[in-house]
């Protein structure tokens, strides 16, 4: 899971760019609000995949 969830996280960015985070942001939001626990966590984990990505720049080269 924790590749398909990298896996996500490449395609926003590749997608969205410096938004790529923000994007995520909001799915998670979304799914919190309508109690989709499942969904929520899984999106508060490309989150913070994504703030690692800022962190180690793995996506330069």
């Amino acid at each position: 899971m924790k590749d398909d969830l990298q896996q996500i996280a490449i395609t926003l960015v590749s997608q969205y760019g410096e938004e790529a985070q923000t994007i995520a942001m909001l799915r998670a939001a979304e799914y919190a609000a309508s109690l989709d626990q499942e969904e929520w966590i899984k999106w508060e984990k490309v989150v913070q995949i994504l703030e690692n990505f800022d962190e180690k720049s793995p996506l330069d080269g």
